[in-house]
């Protein structure tokens, strides 16, 4: 198979490594797996334009190596194409590469990859935004972007340990205010009004008893969670919640499955988290499954439903 691997150097797993290294190392083991591949790196949004690249060549599949929002950039150009997307986890979360059952040793994920299986799987859309994981509006976007800005007057926005402790200060603060944000939903022909600290939309629901893990990433819907907490300290125990896999037990968390959504408010402009990365996105937000649009590289040995994928030729055994 003819494979493009675009590294994010940046991403947490490579730091304190020697990045040519890495990219010889990454292409011989494809190499040796019978692949005939090309590997680049950049770092941050210099990634963007590489991924283009390898998008529009002859390569039969990219793979991406960065954090989730890495991974939604490759996807929101591979959609559709036919073209196989393949993912190396080398985030803080690697959401998304998880629930593939992708290893997290770099070795390790690339020998997956030489000998994956082609799948195609679900995704969701939002204003015509991809997104693998989870679309976020409320709470979570404003914290995502005062973490950001705390690094930044830290002095330690490179500093992989950094993201944590910056998380902490902009999670106090947030609850500190607590937002709430009013929305009108329009599902299923039915149109319910909300007053919420947050809300979901998931692309396949997440499993019972488990920390935002999915087993299933073709079921053709979508899910959506609306949280109903108006005491802070109500929404730190869903936190705390969902962190020991036992969130959806929450009385105070309304969970839907559908096909399509439509989110409404007065609000003229909204923050967005799609797979974590924020956006300022104009209402109303048009959510819908695109099932089977996405071609997936899975691990042979990875428990993953999903329609296989027209052979892709020359792909090792």
């Amino acid at each position: 198979m003819k494979i493009a691997v675009v590294l994010n150097a940046a991403a947490g797993s490579l730091l304190g490594r020697t990045i040519p290294e890495e990219v010889e190392r990454i292409g011989r083991i494809l190499r040796e797996a019978g692949h005939d591949a090309t590997v680049v790196a950049e770092s941050g949004a210099a990634v963007v334009p590489l991924i283009e690249q390898a998008a529009a060549s002859e390569a039969e599949a990219v793979i991406v190596g960065g954090g989730d929002g890495t991974v939604a950039a490759a996807a929101n150009r591979l959609v559709d194409t036919g073209k196989a997307l393949g993912i190396l986890p080398l985030g803080t979360l690697n959401l998304y590469a998880r629930d593939l059952g992708m290893p997290d040793e770099i070795d390790a994920a690339v020998q997956a990859l030489a000998g994956g299986t082609p799948r195609k799987l679900d995704v969701g859309e939002v204003n015509g935004r991809i997104f693998l994981n989870h679309s976020i509006l409320g709470l979570y976007p404003r914290i995502v972007e005062e973490r950001e800005e705390t690094r930044e007057t830290l002095g330690v926005r490179h500093w992989r340990v950094s993201k944590w402790p910056a998380m902490a200060v902009a999670l106090l603060r947030a609850l500190r205010d607590y937002p709430l944000l009013s929305v009108t939903l329009v599902a299923d022909g039915r149109r319910r009004h909300f007053v919420t600290p947050g809300l979901a939309v998931a692309n396949n629901a997440y499993d019972d008893a488990a920390y935002l893990r999915r087993s299933r990433l073709d079921s053709g819907r979508l899910a959506l969670y609306v949280a109903k907490h108006r005491s802070p300290w109500h929404m730190v125990r869903l936190i705390v919640a969902i962190m020991l896999g036992r969130w959806q037990r929450d009385e105070a968390l309304e969970v839907l499955e559908l096909e399509e959504l439509t989110v409404t408010t007065l609000r003229r402009r909204l923050r967005v988290a799609n797979d974590g990365e924020v956006e300022r996105m104009t209402p109303p937000l048009r959510y819908r499954i695109r099932p089977g649009a996405l071609t997936v590289l899975v691990p042979a040995t990875a428990e993953i439903s999903g329609e296989p994928a027209p052979s892709m030729t020359g792909t090792a055994a």
